[in-house]
This record gives structure tokens, sequence and C-alpha cells, in this order.
């Protein structure tokens, strides 16, 4: 087996974690979009109308502008993602993102996350590429998800240095609650300790439980 093998599994893990959290981030682009060309028909009418009231008008262009600077903000954090980037941050936004932009994959999929405290980041993580800390954490989120059998719901608090996720049989449960399709690829205990060793990123995985430990420096 070639020795770049792992990188190569590493990089098919990122790839699905992309493709798992691809509809909350076209969302996040869509959604400003949608509300600046309903804002521009709306414009329209205004300037066609007799007699013309410039000042109504310029409040709906200044709405539309506001649409548009917050679809490139969300263009612009979609370097966030790239492993190769420089740049380097705290982590704990980073952190919390990537809950964010798992919660819908996981409502998705009868896994119910709980609220997630302020300070579930420790404080002593380094500073890191917004990138490694998405694909980490939305990463441990898919393998529990994954690996769940049944309505579940997952925690996730600081612990010391670490940071804990767990699994819990979620309480209030219908038995005959629908059951979704079990997704082709599967993020698995293997595939996620790939994805971590990539990531240079200590970690305990066991069932319902995974353990992100102080990252190393330097990535």
């Amino acid at each position: 087996m070639s020795t770049r093998a792992p990188a190569w599994v590493a990089a098919g893990v990122r790839h699905e974690i992309l493709m798992r959290v691809l509809p909350a981030l076209r969302h996040d682009m869509a959604g400003p979009l949608s509300v600046a060309r309903m804002g521009n028909t709306v414009l329209k009418r205004y300037m066609a109308a007799q007699p013309f009231d410039p000042e109504q008008s310029h409040k709906r262009l200044e709405q539309t502008e506001e649409q548009l600077n917050q679809l490139l903000v969300a263009i612009r954090t979609l370097n966030r993602w790239d492993l190769d980037t420089s740049e380097r941050a705290d982590a704990a936004p980073a952190v919390r993102a990537g809950l964010e932009l798992a919660r819908p994959m996981l409502d998705l999929h009868g896994i119910a996350m709980d609220a997630v405290p302020e300070d579930a980041t420790p404080a002593d993580w380094p500073a890191m590429s917004p990138a490694r800390a998405l694909y980490a954490v939305i990463g441990v989120a898919s393998c529990l998800q994954d690996t769940a059998t049944g309505p579940a719901a997952l925690s996730v608090r600081c612990d010391g240095s670490d940071l804990l996720f767990t699994t819990r049989p979620r309480d209030g449960a219908a038995a005959d609650e629908p059951q979704f399709p079990a997704r082709r690829m599967k993020i698995d205990a293997d595939a996620l300790s790939t994805l971590l060793a990539d990531l240079q990123w200590p970690a305990d995985i066991a069932p319902g439980t995974v353990r992100l430990r102080r990252p190393d420096d330097g990535r």
C-alpha cells in the first residue's frame, strides 16, 4: 500500500464532511441573495411609481446593499475550509461554527445536540487554522451520528484540556420514530482516526464517546 494512502483517506473524509454541511453553507449564501432579488423587484416598482419617492427608494437600496454585504461575508468565509492557509486564529470560534454547521446535519438523522456551553473550548488550546477545527469537530459529530444505533442526543463540553463528545439515548424518542436511511459513506471510528491523525490531533475514540485532546501546535 502506498505510504500516501492515509493522506488520501483523510482527504476523502474531508470531502464527505463538506458534502454533509454543504446545504447549510448554500443556505447561508442563497438567503441574502434571494432577499436582495426581491428587494430589487420592489425597488423597480418604487422607481416606476408616480410620484417618485426618492427617500423610500433609497431606503430599499440600502436594504439590498446590506443583503449583498452578507452574501459577500458568506463567500469569504469559505476560505475557512483551507487547511493550507497560513492564517491562525483562536480555536473557539471555529469550534462553535463547526458545531452549528453540524446541528442541521444531525437533526436530519435523528440526533439532537444539547445546548453548547459558552466555555466549551478549552482555554489552553493553541491558535490554529479554522479549517483544522472545523474538520475535526464536524468529523467527530459525523462519526457519532453514523455509529448511533437509534435516536440519540449529543452533548459537547470542556473537560480540562479536552473537548468531550458523548451520545446517549434521546429522552422522549417515540418507538415508532421514522428511521433515516444509512449514509452510503459512513465516517466510522477508523475513518475518523485517519482524519484526526492527518490533522495532527490526538483523540480517544470509543462507542458513543470521542475525546479530542489538546491539539498539537503548528498547524
